[in-house]
């Protein structure tokens, strides 16, 4: 038995990607079953992929309200005689997820992912979170990330958009072929694993140096005031320059942001104004 699955993760609809990217549908024609591994965004997102072929989700760690209510963490299959495990791939825990991003070795990374694999009885797991499409194998577990639609946060671009077709047979290893959906081409990514985790990201600051070292500030002693507001505000200038009005958000436009949406209240404006004039 032979069976073809179509990958994809972190699509962020309609949080940092307005609609799923129309190359999905060409990239993932003819599959048997979608997974998807995570960060979903809008339930809907699972409604149209369904669209190609069957999909089965897990939730991951940034979703939109509801999906961690209806979505599992984790599910295990068992296709063409061999056993997967599809997971998300982060901490559950926000104090071990930050401890882990400050580790730039993938040593413990991979040997992670390939526990949890094993603990299943799974030969291979397919994950999301990096936002880093590559294939490898670790302790005899296939570790698979298909890569990712949107960006880790609202002041990134995902400069590499990407989708997987993984075939299955339970006579030979599993055969993966990743597709660009910038121009639908085929391409075998590459991992350095010696050159660290870092170099291997596949994402870009959107914001100025300046505004960065401002975003602790702004999520600690603004977003709590209006958490809902406020973030339909970063999310406004966010896509202002992924639309290519903005090259880069500055200061001013997160300044102008703010102090002019209508919902967001007098105290978080006025340490705005404090802030930044």
């Amino acid at each position: 038995m032979t069976i073809t699955l179509g990958l994809i993760s972190d699509t962020h609809c309609p949080d940092r990607c307005r609609v799923l990217p129309p190359a999905i549908f060409d990239a993932l024609t003819g599959v048997d079953l979608i997974l998807h591994a995570g960060d979903v965004g809008t339930l809907s997102v699972l409604d149209e992929l369904a669209m190609i072929a069957p999909v089965v989700a897990v939730h991951g760690n940034d979703e939109l309200e509801g999906a961690p209510d209806i979505l599992p963490s984790q599910q295990v299959l068992f296709l063409a005689g061999q056993r997967l495990l599809l997971f998300h791939g982060h901490y559950p825990d926000r104090r071990e997820e930050r401890a882990n991003r400050q580790i730039d070795d993938w040593t413990p990374k991979l040997a992670r992912w390939a526990y949890l694999a094993r603990a299943v009885g799974a030969s291979m797991i397919v994950y999301g979170h990096t936002h880093i499409p590559w294939t490898t194998e670790v302790n005899g577990v296939w570790v698979i990330n298909p890569g990712a639609i949107a960006a880790g946060g609202h002041l990134m671009r995902q400069n590499l958009q990407t989708v997987a077709r993984l075939t299955l047979d339970e006579h030979t290893p599993p055969a993966i072929t990743y597709i660009n959906l910038a121009d639908l081409s085929p391409f075998s990514p590459v991992v350095d694993i010696s050159a660290g985790f870092a170099a291997a990201i596949t994402q870009e600051p959107i914001a100025t140096a300046e505004l960065l070292t401002h975003c602790d500030w702004l999520w600690r002693e603004v977003f709590p005031l209006a958490p809902g507001p406020v973030l339909d505000a970063v999310r406004r200038v966010m896509f202002r320059c992924l639309d290519g009005e903005i090259t880069l958000i500055g200061i001013p436009d997160m300044r102008s942001e703010i102090l002019n949406a209508p919902d967001i209240p007098h105290e978080a404006k006025a340490r705005v104004r404090a802030r930044f004039g």
